[in-house]
């Protein structure tokens, strides 16, 4: 007799117990007449029906697709890449966060030269995802509709706000400072 009960936490390929005693349901699978988990989560025996299945701790994890719109807050800044931590995806929130890495190429269809004449860190941006290659979610700002949508001055943290449109100048309604980032069609239009 397994010693597995209902509500244990488990993870995948974890054992639980053997064909004899339970009917493999729902998160599970059998090999060799023996029930694994195959998912992260917690057991649940019905004993009446001797089924035993697994039910995932997250229901729904979220992971962008490649084309995917994505929505986060640069964190980091390290040579030619921007870190970005990936709060929205399309309209959905995430109750986790995700990282993306926004490499120079990548930020303007316009050579940039340095990632910190585009972004810099606490910069709301939206971004689409352009690759998922060696488990790095990569993202791209180039398109209209993609950039910085919210910046803070570098000076006083005040917001930055947009002077004039054709410009693409940022000022701080505070201090004064003008600033200039790779910013989106609607920035500071609170359109996340």
């Amino acid at each position: 007799m397994s010693n597995t009960r209902s509500g244990k936490f488990i993870v995948p390929g974890e054992k639980i117990g053997v064909i004899e005693e339970f009917i493999p349901n729902f998160g599970t699978y059998v090999e060799e007449g023996v029930i694994y988990s195959r998912n992260v989560g917690y057991v649940s025996i019905d004993s009446a029906n001797r089924k035993v299945s697994v039910y995932p701790v997250a229901r729904d994890l979220s992971f962008p697709k490649i084309g995917s719109i994505v929505v986060g807050h640069i964190v980091n800044i390290q040579g030619l890449t921007a870190f970005m931590r990936i709060v929205k995806i399309g309209k959905k929130h995430l109750s986790g966060f995700l990282t993306g890495a926004l490499h120079v190429s990548d930020i303007d269809t316009k050579y940039t030269k340095e990632v910190l004449n585009a972004v810099k860190v606490g910069d709301l941006v939206r971004a689409k995802v352009i690759s998922d290659a060696n488990r790095i979610l990569h993202l791209t700002t180039k398109g209209e509709n993609l950039g910085v949508i919210l910046a803070l001055c570098s000076k006083c943290g005040g917001t930055l706000l947009l002077k004039n449109k054709k410009s693409k100048k940022l000022y701080c309604g505070e201090c004064g400072n003008f600033e200039t980032r790779k910013i989106a069609s609607d920035y500071g239009a609170g359109n996340m």
